[in-house]
């Protein structure tokens, strides 16, 4: 009941001083505002940093083999003992059969172009294993995967994009029409024939909203048919996919460990092999983004401190103001307790009001900045009830020096004063 009038009176005595209050509450507003909006900018740049990575797979684990000294000169038996032989690869992947569901190597042929009644279509030819799109989450939506027998004779097969038959036959053409027909792509000069077996969805990227005239979308090749295509069969690096359920940061250290006791006799004193996954990425660059997040709100928190003093100096004059009044209810016995809950309670309510104003006006500045920016808006619930709770800490903090002032007033010099 005491808590229920003290609120009463404090709202009585905002709306007596209206603009008052409001110059009061401006250093709340501001400081709330800015936290509100930089952690609402910081959480959706994140979030749509992590959903950009984690559409790279967050079991992926990138393998290769570094010199130890970058600067030293690399014979051609050293780029041989690089290499990371199939082998090699093949022993890993029944070493942990349980812990992986694929291996992906690829292999750039190049970039080329496929030409059809004054259309031109640009692609990038790629040779790929049978982990390669599990790795990178190609999805099939017409037709079939590569065989093994494709795989193992290196036939001239090829998996092309909708927005590839889009660029070359237009929209309205059905792509599965293009399933076991023969495109001719000029790479190098060179003409590539190979016959469409399936074809996968085109995911736009930011660099591909331009129309559709620049995109270069991939073909991709059995691996053996891009070796055969380039006389390369060099293998430098690949993708190790764990299985569900595996923590991929665990596993990358166990492969690089088996990896550099198997490969002991090419690596020598001169290589080491790397293993880096996905997942400790992700970790590592949301970890980063959530500092460099919550350091520059603290920075902008200095605004709530500012709020905070002109806080405790308006309950000051207040409390002068209102010495006669402070006199009057300790002669009818009020006791010191009910006056200092008075005058923090008006406090906290100044700064409750001025931070929910600073929330509402920070979500709206967050998201429209969010909007310009191409992120989508993510915001900090916990952001929300911070404000919420740092907003009436200030309030009692604040008020608190100037309530137990006046709650140790001497009624009968209150009473006399002028």
């Amino acid at each position: 009941m005491m808590i229920k009038e003290n609120c009463k009176l404090a709202i009585i005595s905002i709306k007596a001083n209206k603009m008052r209050a409001f110059l009061t509450m401006l250093g709340i507003i501001i400081g709330v505002c800015a936290v509100i909006a930089i952690m609402t900018v910081g959480n959706s740049m994140t979030a749509d940093v992590q959903k950009q990575l984690e559409g790279f797979g967050v079991q992926n684990i990138s393998i290769y083999v570094n010199p130890i000294d970058w600067n030293a000169e690399l014979s051609d038996a050293d780029m041989q003992n690089m290499q990371l032989k199939p082998e090699v690869l093949h022993r890993l992947s029944q070493k942990f059969e349980k812990k992986i569901s694929g291996i992906s190597v690829e292999a750039n042929v190049d970039g080329g172009k496929v030409i059809r009644d004054g259309k031109t279509a640009n692609v990038n030819v790629l040779g790929t294993s049978a982990g390669y799109y599990k790795a990178n989450k190609v999805k099939l939506i017409n037709g079939n995967s590569f065989n093994s027998y494709d795989y193992q004779q290196g036939n001239n097969v090829a998996i092309i994009s909708d927005k590839f038959v889009e660029q070359l036959y237009g929209k309205e053409f059905a792509p599965e029409n293009l399933l076991g027909k023969e495109i001719e792509i000029n790479v190098w000069e060179q003409y590539l024939n190979v016959t469409v077996v399936g074809i996968y969805h085109y995911e736009e990227s930011g660099s591909g909203r331009g129309g559709n005239k620049n995109i270069t979308t991939n073909v991709y090749l059995p691996l053996k048919a891009a070796w055969n295509f380039t006389h390369n069969e060099e293998i430098y690096e690949c993708t190790v996919v764990a299985a569900e359920g595996e923590n991929a940061t665990e596993l990358s250290e166990e492969i690089k460990n088996y990896l550099t006791d198997a490969m002991a006799n090419s690596l020598g004193d001169k290589f080491v092999v790397g293993a880096y996954s996905n997942q400790s990425m992700i970790e590592e660059n949301t970890k980063t983004m959530n500092q460099m997040t919550m350091a520059i709100s603290m920075i902008a928190a200095i605004a709530l401190i500012v709020g905070g003093i002109g806080v405790m100096n308006i309950m000051t004059v207040s409390i002068t103001e209102r010495t006669r009044e402070i006199g009057t209810r300790k002669a009818l016995g009020a006791p010191d307790s009910m006056i200092m809950l008075q005058f923090i309670s008006e406090a906290i309510i100044i700064c409750l009001i001025g931070g929910i104003i600073g929330i509402v006006l920070g979500l709206i500045l967050g998201n429209v900045a969010v909007h310009f920016m191409g992120y989508n808006p993510h915001v900090s619930i916990a952001s929300i009830y911070m404000s919420v709770g740092f907003s009436m800490a200030i309030g009692v903090f604040f008020g608190y020096s100037p309530a137990k002032h006046a709650a140790k007033m001497n009624p009968i010099d209150a009473l006399r004063y002028e």
